[in-house]
């Protein structure tokens, strides 16, 4: 008797933590491009919805849903990529102002958009990208993934930065 009592707890237990596991994979994605004509920058950036909800919550913002966001969650989304997602040209910091996002619930996936006026981007100026989503909680699991467009000077890069790189400095 009790070695069915200790095979069905085991099985519970099994059973139980088999579906609370978060994915694997810990990464963003992000497009970041350039718009001269405007003296625009546009910022689009994918990340998972359990990752963000986890690394918001408590710190930037109470009970995030990112299917309907509150003023409040958008202050924190913006809160937290002022602290997490730097972009500098010529040493100037130039934060991102949220504009939009959706949900992609079936990927896990939230994609957020953000812009910024910016100067004329000229020969000579120098950008860097200071992308650190998520490297507090998940330290060398963590991947950043990021295309750059920047016309004329950068048609289109790719760049990878995980938890033991430094900024991408970019001069054009």
């Amino acid at each position: 008797m009790k070695f069915y009592q200790i095979l069905l707890l085991g099985c519970i237990v099994l059973f139980s933590t088999s579906f609370s596991n978060s994915h694997p994979i810990k990464i963003t994605s992000s497009l970041i491009q350039s718009y001269p004509k405007d003296n625009v920058l546009e910022v689009e950036c994918r990340v998972f919805i359990d990752d963000f909800t986890f690394s918001m919550n408590d710190t930037f913002t109470k009970n995030f849903n990112a299917s309907s966001l509150s003023k409040e969650d958008i202050e924190g989304i913006e809160s937290y990529f002022e602290k997490y997602y730097k972009i500098f040209i010529n040493d100037k910091i130039y934060t991102l102002s949220y504009t939009s996002s959706e949900v992609f619930e079936e990927y896990n996936v939230l994609s957020i958009k953000f812009f910024n006026k910016i100067p004329v981007i000229k020969k000579g100026d120098q950008i860097c990208i200071e992308n650190t989503l998520f490297f507090q909680e998940f330290d060398f699991l963590q991947s950043n993934r990021m295309t750059v467009r920047i016309p004329p000077f950068i048609s289109e890069d790719y760049y990878e930065i995980t938890s033991l790189d430094k900024p991408i400095t970019l001069n054009l």
